[in-house]
């Protein structure tokens, strides 16, 4: 996208650009969970500890580190079977969040942890932790691409610009599949799942994490000699 014109009576001079990095991503942010229902709170709340108990032991022993897991939410709720107010239920629900950070070990952990009982799966975040660098070439870019713009332009209508006198970036998301929160990156939401699904799955198959895409957008004012 490219925006050129004259800002004001002034004689401002305003030219827009964008530019766009794409990275490969190099860790992934899991927010898994399990959630169970049932007439004995004690024996679902059990179960539920058990398996969070057992998934963060999967977790160590596949490489991920004790700072990069941490518990969500527990969560505790009652309901009736039916409108009669009878037959009480409870619903029990734990979640973690944990980053893997050798993104080839994403399938294998994921089917472990289905194995020991998780079965919800509320997102799946690709990110990469030099953002910052791929920001400031996504910037440098899109500068250099206005700038270049601008010359072109003033040269061929026959003005000549003079200095930059301002300069505003209106964007810098960080993007993937779709948008996401601060952190940004590829996401996929509310999965819940069936252990049988990876029954004879083959890990290569499935992760697909493609690339990032860190975009800055930027305009440039120009005084007009």
């Amino acid at each position: 996208m490219a925006y050129c014109g004259f800002a004001d009576e002034n004689q401002v001079f305003t030219v827009t650009a964008d530019a766009i990095v794409r990275v490969a991503p190099d860790k992934v942010v899991l927010r898994i969970g399990v959630e169970t229902r049932g007439e004995n709170l004690s024996a679902i709340r059990n179960n539920n500890f058990d398996i969070i108990k057992n998934t963060i032991e999967i977790l160590k022993s596949h490489g991920v580190e004790e700072r990069y897991i941490g518990t969500d939410h527990v969560n505790i709720r009652a309901y009736y079977e039916d409108s009669r107010y009878r037959d009480l239920r409870f619903i029990v629900s734990q979640s973690l969040i944990l980053i893997i950070t050798d993104i080839s070990k994403y399938d294998e952990i994921l089917s472990k942890v289905v194995d020991a009982g998780i079965n919800q799966v509320y997102s799946i975040e690709f990110q990469t932790d030099e953002l910052k660098k791929y920001r400031y070439e996504a910037r440098s870019f899109a500068i250099a691409a206005a700038k270049e713009r601008a010359e072109f332009l003033a040269r061929e209508a026959g003005f000549k610009l003079g200095k930059v006198i301002n300069l505003r970036e209106t964007t810098n998301n960080y993007y993937g599949l779709s948008r996401t929160s601060d952190r940004g990156g590829m996401s996929q939401s509310n999965i819940q799942i069936d252990s049988g699904n990876f029954e004879g799955s083959d890990a290569s198959d499935t992760l697909a994490p493609g690339m990032i895409s860190i975009r800055s957008d930027i305009t440039l004012y120009y005084s007009v000699e």
